[in-house]
């Protein structure tokens, strides 16, 4: 027989010993584990919609309405700080806006212009002041640069 380290072999008694201690332990659990009780997450409150309204320094017209390239539009929520595609209500965060500016680095600019007869609102690039188109794909905003300058401007 090989020899073997005393400290390497267990008796049969040291094993039903070891045996006891462990199942003592676990007799006082209850013998279905209790699933822990869910902490309730709180429900922010929202914050009410306060649309942005972009006021014309010619005429003094005040709208919410801002028209993209194609005529769509969006309109501003300043307490939330988002963009609301009107056509279905959607709402994205990420655009705050500041005077005619939108977005914190200020690379959009509401602009004033005329298009049958009527002053309009249109969402364009700051820099070089041509309309925007604005198009939702998914689940988020795309915003294209075009050549198109703003209307009767």
């Amino acid at each position: 027989m090989a020899y073997q380290h005393p400290a390497a072999v267990l008796s049969k008694a040291s094993i039903v010993g070891m045996l006891v201690v462990a199942l003592s332990a676990c007799s006082d659990s209850p013998a279905t584990p209790t699933p822990p009780t869910p902490t309730p997450t709180p429900t922010p409150t929202p914050v009410p919609v306060q649309l942005v309204v972009f006021v014309d320094p010619t005429t003094g017209l005040g709208t919410s309405d801002v028209r993209d390239v194609q005529g769509q539009i969006v309109r501003f929520d300043r307490a939330n700080n988002s963009l609301i595609w009107a056509a279905d209500g959607r709402s994205f965060p990420g655009y705050p806006v500041d005077g005619d500016f939108v977005r914190s680095d200020r690379f959009f600019q509401v602009r004033f212009g005329t298009e049958g007869g009527a002053r309009r609102a249109y969402f364009t690039e700051a820099v070089n002041a041509t309309l925007c188109d604005v198009e939702i794909v998914g689940s988020s905003p795309v915003i294209t640069a075009t050549s198109v300058p703003v209307p009767g401007s």
